[in-house]
């Protein structure tokens, strides 16, 4: 269900490591040659980060800001799901690129 890119992606990032048997830390080069396939029954990791990322936090943050502003108002968590597919719709379509 996923299209694999035709010149594969190269990311190249930087990660610290610290060993606790010493005092001093390093940083160890990483790269991936290849981009990952998304999960099954994705079409992209950006498709199953928008359905897999919790919407808790940003419910909760709203829950909150009701109880000190009453001009505030609580969210609805598929309805902040639904704002992130709403947003990646959009960012393919200003890319020229169709919906999976």
């Amino acid at each position: 269900m996923h299209n694999e890119p035709e010149v594969p992606a190269r990311f190249v990032g930087w990660r610290s490591v610290s060993d606790d048997r010493t005092s001093s830390s390093g940083d160890i080069l990483f790269t991936i040659q290849k981009p990952l396939p998304p999960p099954a029954g994705y079409a992209s990791w950006l498709d199953y980060a928008v359905e897999a990322f919790s919407t808790r936090q940003a419910w909760l943050e709203s829950l909150w800001e009701t109880w000190v502003d009453d001009t505030a108002v609580e969210l609805d968590r598929e309805e902040i799901r639904e704002s992130a597919r709403l947003e990646l719709r959009a960012l393919r379509k200003a890319a020229g690129a169709a919906d999976p």
